[in-house]
């Protein structure tokens, strides 16, 4: 996250810079990002960036942060929500996703998170949010299965990524959502299919 140099920025400075990581890593995949890019758009000397965030990976997950929602908390929300009752969790749990994936000012933020993520960026992310292991605990707490809920994240992750991969609107992306989920909750060998 950023270090407190970075939020003793004026407004107006902390605002372009935030403009100008959002504008990147909406552009391209994290693989492809630069710090050298990044200060050449904000016209400030390399060694100021790092006076803000310790490195590019900060940088993209205070952006991650600020714009994006997780989606497994968004999960955990709607598990709450309906009492620790996982079928009425995962028929919300769609709907939830699709409201937030395709908004406009953030599609592209997941797109790229979505198809580009990789093991590096996912133990930093771990690392930086340690809360994300709570959660987990919270489901237990709850009386659910957490290997159940494991299995249904890579499904999720899964629609999701085919989402972006095959450009999907929100109805297609919904409609794929139901169509696995049916499956989980009937049992995917006792479905007709």
């Amino acid at each position: 996250m950023p270090k407190e140099t970075f939020y003793n920025l004026d407004e107006e400075k902390r605002k372009k810079i935030t403009e100008v990581l959002i504008s990147e890593f909406s552009q391209k995949p994290f693989s492809d990002v630069n710090v050298k890019t990044i200060v050449e758009r904000l016209g400030i000397a390399r060694g100021s960036f790092y006076q803000y965030f310790e490195d590019l990976e900060d940088s993209y997950f205070y952006i991650l942060d600020k714009k994006t929602h997780d989606i497994h908390k968004l999960f955990l929300t709607s598990l709450e929500k309906n009492d620790g009752d996982v079928i009425s969790s995962l028929n919300d749990y769609g709907y939830d996703i699709a409201d937030i994936i395709f908004k406009e000012d953030s599609y592209m933020l997941y797109k790229n998170r979505f198809l580009y993520w990789d093991e590096s960026l996912n133990k930093s992310w771990n690392n930086c949010h340690q809360d994300y292991k709570d959660l987990f605990k919270n489901i237990e707490k709850m009386g659910v299965d957490e290997e159940k809920i494991i299995f249904v994240r890579a499904i999720v992750h899964n629609l999701i990524q085919r989402n972006f991969r095959e450009e999907w609107d929100r109805a297609t992306f919904l409609e794929k959502y139901k169509i696995h989920m049916g499956w989980v909750k009937e049992g995917i060998f006792n479905a007709n299919i």
